[in-house]
C-alpha cells in the first residue's frame, strides 16, 4: 500500500490541541485532497482495530502530540507507538513530535530520538494564542513538504502562489536584520517598532512572522510593563552569521 497519509496519535485527554491543529491541516485536506487520520474517523459499528491498523500501513507522516497523557496511555503505548516506529524504521514514515505538555519525553529513547517540532522545554501549554498558531502553521507546511514530492498535487489552483512564499521570506529576513541591527537595545523591539521599521504594508503580516521566528526560537520576548520586547537569541545572531544575510 502506497503511503501518502497523515495519522495524528493523540490522548483524549488532550483532545483540544487535536481540534486546534486539525484547523490548521484541514488547508491541506481541502487543496490537496490529503488524508489525515485520527480516531475520530472510525465510523460507528467499523472495527476499530482494523481501522488503525490500515490507516497506520498507509501513513507517511506521523504527528505525536505528546504529554503526559500520551504517555500514560496503555493504548498508544501498545498499539499506535509501535506500528508507527516500525513503519518509521523499516519504511520510511517520518515521526512529527509536537510537545503539548511538560512530561518525560526525553528520557523516552524510543520517541525522543525524533527531532520535535517545538523544544520539550516550550510545550503548547506554555505558549500564548499566536506561538501556538505560528507553530502548527509550521507543522502543516512541514507536512506539505514531505509529501510534496510525489502525492501533493493542487486541487485548487487559487492557492498562495510563488510570489507570496517568497514575500513572507523577504519580511522574515527583514525583521531578522532589523533587530540585529538593534543590538544596541538591551529589551528588544516592540511589535510597533519592528512593524514601522520594517515600512512593509500590512502590520498582520510582520506579527505573524514574529511568532513564526519566536516559535523557531530564532526570537525571544520579554515583557516590560503592557509592552512585549523581541530580540534575537543566540541562535537568532548565528543563523545571520552563517547564512550572511545582512
Amino acid at each position: 500500500m502506497k503511503r501518502d497519509g497523515v495519522f495524528i496519535s493523540y490522548s483524549k485527554k488532550d483532545v483540544k490541541w487535536l481540534d486546534y491543529l486539525r484547523v490548521h491541516l484541514s488547508f491541506l485536506e481541502r487543496e490537496y485532497k490529503l488524508t489525515i487520520w485520527e480516531d475520530s474517523k472510525i465510523e460507528v459499528g467499523a472495527e476499530w482495530r482494523t481501522e488503525i491498523n490500515k490507516a497506520i500501513s498507509a501513513t507517511k507522516v506521523a504527528i505525536l502530540m505528546v504529554s503526559a497523557n500520551f504517555l500514560s496511555s496503555e493504548f498508544i503505548n501498545n498499539e499506535e507507538l509501535p506500528a508507527l516506529l516500525a513503519a518509521a524504521k523499516e519504511e520510511g514514515a517520518y515521526i512529527f513530535p509536537i510537545i503539548v505538555s511538560h512530561c518525560m519525553f526525553s528520557d523516552i529513547e524510543a520517541i525522543s530520538k525524533f527531532q520535535t517540532i517545538n523544544p520539550p522545554t516550550k510545550p503548547l501549554t506554555v505558549m500564548d494564542e499566536g506561538q501556538i498558531d505560528a507553530l502548527f502553521v509550521k507543522v502543516t507546511r512541514e507536512v506539505k513538504r514531505v509529501l510534496s514530492s510525489d502525492t501533493v498535487t493542487p486541487h485548487n489552483h487559487n492557492i498562495p502562489t510563488s510570489i507570496d512564499v517568497l514575500k513572507a521570506s523577504f519580511i522574515r529576513v527583514k525583521v531578522m536584520n532589523i533587530l540585529f541591527s538593534k543590538t544596541e537595545n538591551i529589551d528588544g523591539l516592540s511589535i510597533k517598532e519592528i512593524y514601522t521599521l520594517s515600512n512593509i504594508d500590512k502590520r498582520k503580516e510582520v506579527i505573524r512572522v514574529i511568532h513564526e521566528l519566536e516559535a523557531l526560537e530564532i526570537l525571544d520576548k520579554s515583557k516590560k510593563g503592557n509592552i512585549t520586547y523581541y530580540k534575537l537569541t543566540s541562535l537568532g545572531h548565528n543563523f545571520i552569521s552563517e547564512h550572511a544575510l545582512l
